[in-house]
């Protein structure tokens, strides 16, 4: 019980902390999102050292500065992400190189690569993309309505799962996750997004979205980020650890809140730059 209240009241401030922030004008958007971006890194530097791979300090400094030329790319003018992202890897990649050929251990060249690149693509990149809702007319209630078909999405897998789920979705990577839950909660998440053209009647009207382009955006949320939990699940099963961190009591770490959105919001953004 008292893990639950414990549970409970986190989720609360964290939900939020997630809509101040989107409410809120741009620049605090920015730096709240770059406040978790720099501790989902922290995190994922802690987790590699179970394995040995040091990423270090260089890894950290890289990867700040890939989100700041990326989440911050709004802010200036003629700026755009088909730009920085690919400039941003191709730097990410040389430097990275670069210190591994100075590194003690050239076995674990390979390794040190592409554990920091991965670190770069999966965490920096995408927590910067977030910010370029603010690219979108009214795109804050567009980044809005994308965290609610997750948490709606991921609280109903949970309770469906925790009700009458048996069967087992991913039995070798995430053994308590249940058919019976990624279908109930994938339905009832695209039935709800059906109605979103009523909950925020102003953008639907503005970008001409109707239902069919709601239930669009939730399909790609519901399947991509079921592949983004699945990915850190096995991630975290290879290092043999329950959380990515302890920073959210009841929950664990920021990456096991954003394991979802951050797979799925490159999708996202390049669905709604094609509909709207």
């Amino acid at each position: 019980m008292k893990n639950l209240i414990i549970r409970t009241i986190t989720g609360v401030l964290f939900i939020a902390v997630i809509v101040f922030s989107v409410i809120s004008n741009p620049l605090v958007l920015f730096n709240i999102f770059f406040i978790f971006a720099c501790i989902g890194l922290y995190e994922y530097k802690n987790l590699l050292k179970i394995k040995n791979i040091d990423l270090g300090i260089p890894f950290y400094i890289v990867a700040i500065i890939v989100y700041i030329l990326i989440g911050y790319a709004p802010l200036w003018e003629h700026t755009t992400a088909k730009k920085v992202i690919p400039f941003a890897l191709l730097i990410s990649l040389s430097v990275f190189s670069l210190i591994a050929l100075f590194r003690e251990k050239e076995k674990s060249a390979l390794a040190y690569i592409a554990s920091s690149v991965g670190g770069i693509i999966f965490i920096a990149i995408p927590f910067a993309l977030i910010n370029h809702f603010v690219w979108i007319n009214k795109g804050k209630i567009l980044l809005l309505s994308v965290f609610i078909l997750i948490w709606a999405y991921d609280t109903l897998a949970y309770c469906i799962g925790s009700l009458i789920g048996k069967h087992p979705f991913s039995p070798r990577i995430s053994p308590k996750k249940t058919w019976e839950g990624a279908i109930g909660s994938a339905l009832s998440t695209l039935i709800i997004s059906y109605f979103f053209i009523y909950i925020f009647p102003s953008i639907s009207e503005l970008h001409s979205i109707n239902s069919f382009k709601w239930i669009g955006l939730a399909s790609i949320i519901i399947v991509t980020g079921t592949l983004g939990d699945l990915v850190e699940s096995m991630f975290k099963r290879a290092l043999n650890v329950k959380d990515t961190g302890y920073i959210l009591p009841g929950h664990g770490g920021i990456l096991d809140r954003f394991d979802s959105l951050l797979f799925a919001i490159p999708f996202i953004l390049f669905y709604l730059f094609i509909i709207i």
